[in-house]
């Protein structure tokens, strides 16, 4: 389950995303801005089995991780873009204030890495 950020984290999100799904595709349960609040419901409604839910953060404030948590829910494993940044990246924005460059090669690689092992 993948945070809906917008900015710089959102940007890394979808193309890590991108990479990561060529070979876990069946894998990836929702990845969207705007269905992300209801993601508890269609979790629950799902039967998706706890233990192999994963929470991709797109920061520190790890909003997956509480919004599944007041529902009580919560992920077995989880992860968060900043692990993978060795900057301080914008807070998330409405989509029309986008101004920021774009990310790194590596720092996409570092992230997709880290959605590995959190799989694993």
């Amino acid at each position: 389950m993948v945070c809906g950020a917008n900015g710089e984290r959102g940007l890394i999100l979808e193309k890590a995303i991108e990479i990561f799904s060529k070979n876990h595709q069946d894998k990836i349960v929702q990845f969207s801005v705007n269905t992300f609040d209801i993601s508890p419901i269609i979790v629950r409604m799902s039967g998706i089995d706890m233990d192999k839910l994963v929470a991709v953060n797109g920061c520190k404030n790890r909003c997956v991780d509480r919004l599944l948590e007041k529902n009580d829910l919560k992920a077995q494993h989880s992860c968060v873009v900043d692990d993978a940044l060795e900057r301080r990246a914008g807070p998330c924005k409405p989509t029309s204030q986008f101004e920021f460059e774009d990310p790194t090669d590596e720092e996409i690689s570092a992230f997709v890495e880290i959605l590995g092992k959190t799989l694993e």
